[in-house]
């Protein structure tokens, strides 16, 4: 029986095996439907320092940025809940998973696949458009890492290790039981400039072989900050009754959307020349209409149509201020979504190795920090997006966009639309 954890960073996995050595004997795989088996040698890494590969900055493949905004709705649908607050990052699962998919076969990656809306797409096209994402999240204000710790003395196939440090720009650790959870976090805190200092509770277990890890964090000043003078207290309807905090406030020429369900609003974030352009949107469901239906009508498209809908407009905009950290268990929900064999003994990560293996995924953690201010954005596992204002329309044709009510957020980028975080803001007085 096999036997493993797998955790976050913004999202960390860790896979375990029964057995030191895999069985000597390759296996089969569907290579139709998922990377085929390495026949490289089978390998113990040794620690490497992966270099950012620079890619042109421009939109990223449609179909891997539907994949992305579907997933990530789809998820976000299905781990929301009226009495707290959510945020997930989409571009962190989906780069995490895909870089754990390079060394899946056979049924367990084509479900990984299906599971992140990203049936269709070969896997030449999967780690073309992870390779540019990993060098755009590197730009702009956010910055994002990947790391593989591997066991000392358990063999991994050179195609794999190699695949990760040069495609996903992972950086390869030793895996040190006792003494993982330390270097670990280290790690976090480190990459996501202490927002998420502590992502591992306890050592992994004797039996963990590897863990992949992923962490972004984004610091991003909004092209037209709110004034501080205009920040007072008002009351926010939240789910569980009224609760009294600080609402920002200001009125501007901005982009705006608004259909039968929601009306959304995009405030764009500084960023330089040659750098991914970030914006953040916020959409607020209109009354009558729960977030709950907001999000379902959300995850088949409307999102993009939004981003695509939006126009200049004079809105008075009052958003509340707020801060928090989200931290889940994604099993569930990415078995909800098709992705079973990963987390079973029927589990095929041969090409991990190079032959058979005991190999799987037992956790998925996710752990993300969002701040909203007057000033900008600070998130970790997040990206954030730039959106030049358009001019001012005149003062006697003003749409009010009041948040005080549970809205909804997604950071995303100009380029393409690519979500890289999204949430759910149920009471901003709650960290």
């Amino acid at each position: 029986m096999k036997k493993g954890i797998l955790m976050t960073l913004s999202l960390m996995f860790i896979l375990t095996a029964c057995t030191g050595v895999p069985a000597p004997s390759p296996g089969g795989g569907d290579t139709t439907a998922a990377p085929s088996r390495s026949a490289a040698p089978a390998v113990q890494p040794v620690a490497y320092k992966a270099a950012l590969v620079r890619q042109p900055v421009g939109p990223l493949d449609a179909a891997f940025v539907n994949g992305i905004n579907a997933f990530g709705f789809k998820a976000a649908g299905m781990l929301y809940s009226r009495d707290k607050n959510l945020a997930i990052s989409p571009v962190s699962i989906e780069l995490a998973l895909a870089m754990t998919r390079t060394g899946a076969a056979g049924e367990t990656a084509k479900e990984m696949a299906e599971a992140l809306s990203l049936q269709g797409l070969s896997d030449e096209q999967i780690v073309s458009a992870c390779k540019a994402l990993m060098w755009r999240a590197n730009t702009g204000g956010m910055k994002a890492a990947n790391s593989l710790w591997v066991y000392e003395g358990y063999p991994f196939s050179k195609d794999f290790i190699k695949g990760c440090t040069d495609d996903f720009m992972a950086d390869v650790m030793p895996l040190k039981i006792p003494g993982a959870m330390g270097d670990i976090n280290k790690w976090a805190k480190e990459n996501t400039n202490g927002k998420i200092d502590k992502i591992l509770s306890r050592e992994p277990d004797e039996m963990t072989r590897l863990i992949l890890c992923n962490a972004l964090y984004f610091l991003g000043k909004w092209e037209t900050p709110f004034d501080a003078n205009d920040t007072f207290d008002e009351q926010f309807n939240a789910a569980g009754g009224a609760v009294t905090t600080s609402f920002m406030h200001g009125q501007w020429g901005i982009r705006y959307y608004e259909d039968d369900k929601f009306s959304m609003i995009a405030l764009p974030f500084k960023s330089g020349d040659g750098e991914g352009k970030y914006a953040m949107a916020f959409m607020l469901p209109k009354e009558g209409t729960d977030l709950s239906g907001m999000l379902s009508a959300l995850d088949s498209g409307g999102f993009s149509k939004a981003v695509s809908g939006l126009a200049a407009r004079q809105v008075k905009v009052s958003l509340p201020k707020f801060k928090f950290s989200y931290y889940t268990q994604l099993n569930d929900t990415l078995k909800g979504l098709g992705m079973k064999a990963a987390f079973s003994d029927q589990a095929d990560f041969g090409p991990m190795t190079g032959s058979d293996n005991d190999l799987y995924v037992s956790d998925v953690l996710h752990k993300c920090f969002i701040s909203v201010d007057e000033l900008g954005a600070e998130a970790a596992a997040v990206t954030a997006v730039e959106m030049r204002l358009t001019a001012v329309m005149p003062g006697d044709d003003v749409t009010v966009f009041n948040a005080d009510r549970p809205f909804a957020f997604a950071v995303y980028s100009v380029e393409d639309g690519a979500v890289a975080f999204m949430g759910a803001v149920n009471n901003p007085a709650a960290e």
